[in-house]
């Protein structure tokens, strides 16, 4: 057979396939047509800006990097929420508490003698029949015994049992675990008692200390050494057990004085006033008549034109108590942290569950998609298959007693052997995701040369394309596995064909050392729709695809192959919507 008779059976073979493929071209172009006439532009370009605005809102929500931020800043946006909550929540608590203290501090007031008739009334008013004083309170007395109690919680104030006492008791305890007693005195009077005999006097308060002394058996007046206090303890201790004690009631914190001459005993206050006495030629303290009172003032005058009096002064050293405890309001509030703390908990988990979710249907997806991706490489070979065993069986039967056509069957055998091994090569590739490939020392152009001369002869299956191809003459070798390369390279002539669509178009692939002399560099351009802005820097993400039937793993696959198997780097140089786009490839030596 000579070369005319081949040039004309292979452009039989090239009419044949366009003439099947006419009918769909024609379908396709009839159906545009009468769109475009049925619609308006207006309604054209609203329809589009809709399609292009749920594209985008249903990618944006697959991009596994943006739902994690959105999950990040919803963590954020609750502990941000809670932690203000929180700080409200502790100025409301402050202020409660603080309340309460006042609350209490007025109790206090108003049962000690320094509040008028007026202020008690008001206090009484105010606080004491308040709605709002919801809080526990116990009054003690200084022994610890239990006077009253009123508020939430406690017994009836009526119920004098001993369980009740118990429940008082525990709630004290628990009341001073959360503030502090808040003293007060009933009286401004505080109670003391004199022991004396012929020679010494003590002076002890109502804790029956020791204020004051004075005596020919006891140290001198002020000495508060270690062994001054131990003979004032032994004096104590004899005058105790061989003398009798006058016990007075005398106003607190204020100075008081001792009239003593070995016989008679009087207590003055600082006004000079009798208060207590006793002596063999004096009247009893319960006689208060003029008489009685001027005849004890004469020997207190007697007195102290002889000595100076004894000077002394009693400080309360017991006081009532007023305990309290938080009211219902801040015991609710307490429980505030605890409950977002739950709810944080909570949202924690429903998160780290939906997640989980997230991810697994991003498997099941990522499944799905291999296996769309796996039918889709299978395509082009299995298509091109049927294609020649038509064009085979149509020439055995017009050809059957023409040996001389053998050898144009034997081509297309050949051409089926090809896509036979193509078939192979895709498995081989599968079988590779996920393991660490093997590289070897190769040149990139001979590959590149295998890809462009497959997609040369089956050109008319994706349209009517141009593909031009430069090479440099030395290149030096890179390590690579073909057959992951060569899927790079069939991805990127399938998007640039895809790109161009069925007009007529040019792919251009250049191949070149890089420009430090590090390694190669492998550049693809189209004339195709190209790229808009918003989606050039999402190509390369799993999942991503603007076509209807594409599940976004070709150039996913693509990268994964350059930059993680071939430690490369793969970018979009630049790309212009309506006008084409420009990738490149940088392959390291080594």
């Amino acid at each position: 057979m000579n070369e005319s008779e081949n040039s004309s059976s292979t452009t039989e073979i090239k009419r044949r396939r366009r003439r099947r493929q006419a009918p769909v071209e024609e379908v396709g172009e009839t159906s545009a047509a009468l769109t475009a006439a049925a619609d308006t532009p207006h309604q054209r370009d609203r329809r589009g800006w809709l399609r292009w605005n749920l594209e985008n809102l249903f990618s944006v929500g697959a991009i596994q990097k943006f739902r994690a931020y959105i999950f990040v800043g919803s963590i954020v946006a609750i502990l941000a929420f809670l932690f203000y909550n929180e700080s409200i929540i502790r100025e409301f608590r402050d202020g409660e508490r603080g309340r309460v203290k006042l609350y209490a501090d007025l109790y206090a007031f108003a049962a000690s003698p320094l509040a008028t008739g007026e202020q008690t009334e008001l206090i009484f008013r105010e606080v004491l029949t308040n709605p709002r004083g919801d809080f526990p309170i116990i009054f003690t007395d200084y022994k610890g015994d239990i006077l009253n109690w009123k508020g939430e919680g406690l017994p009836d104030p009526n119920d004098r049992s001993p369980a009740a006492q118990d429940q008082l008791h525990a709630a004290i305890n628990k009341m001073d675990a959360q503030n502090v007693p808040i003293p007060f005195e009933i009286s401004s009077n505080s109670f003391g008692s004199l022991f004396y005999d012929t020679r010494n006097l003590i002076v002890l308060d109502n804790d029956k200390q020791v204020v004051a002394w004075r005596g020919a058996d006891l140290p001198a007046e002020g000495d508060s050494s270690l062994a001054a206090l131990n003979a004032i303890q032994r004096v104590k201790l004899k005058l105790a057990t061989e003398g009798r004690p006058l016990d007075f009631e005398i106003t607190s914190n204020s100075r008081s004085y001792v009239h003593f001459d070995g016989i008679a005993l009087i207590v003055t206050n600082s006004l000079n006033e009798l208060v207590v006495w006793r002596g063999e030629n004096l009247p009893p303290t319960a006689d208060s008549t003029t008489a009685a009172l001027k005849q004890v003032a004469d020997v207190v005058r007697r007195i102290a034109a002889e000595s100076s009096p004894l000077a002394f002064e009693i400080t309360p050293t017991y006081r009532n108590l007023i305990h309290y405890g938080d009211s219902h309001l801040l015991s609710r509030l307490t429980l505030a942290p605890f409950i977002q703390i739950g709810v944080l908990l909570l949202f924690v988990l429903i998160g780290y569950v939906g997640f989980r979710n997230i991810r697994r249907s991003e498997q099941r997806i990522i499944w799905v998609g291999m296996a769309k991706e796996t039918a889709h490489q299978l395509g082009t070979p299995l298509s091109s298959l049927a294609g020649w065993l038509e064009l085979i069986q149509s020439e055995i039967d017009q050809n059957q007693n023409s040996p001389e056509r053998l050898d144009q069957i034997q081509r297309m055998i050949g051409e089926m052997q090809k896509d036979m091994g193509r078939l192979s090569q895709i498995a081989s590739r599968f079988s590779q995701i996920g393991s660490v490939p093997e590289l070897k020392l190769g040149n990139v152009g001979t590959v590149l040369e295998e890809t462009i001369t497959y997609f040369r002869d089956r050109g008319p299956q994706f349209g009517r394309h141009q593909i031009r191809i430069h090479c440099q003459e030395e290149v030096p070798p890179v390590p690579v596995n073909s057959e992951l390369m060569s899927w790079v390279f069939e991805n990127l002539f399938k998007n640039s064909m895809d790109a161009i669509g069925r007009k007529s178009g040019e792919i251009e692939v250049c191949l070149h050392c890089a420009d430090d002399n590090n390694g190669v560099r492998i550049t693809f351009r189209d004339n195709g729709c190209g790229i808009t802005t918003e989606n050039v820097g999402r190509v390369f993400e799993p999942g991503f695809s603007t076509k209807k039937r594409g599940w976004g793993l070709g150039l996913a696959f693509v990268k994964r192959i350059v930059e993680e198997y071939h430690k490369g780097k793969i970018a979009i140089a630049r790309s212009t919507p309506d006008e084409g786009t420009m990738i490149v490839i940088n392959l390291p030596l080594g």
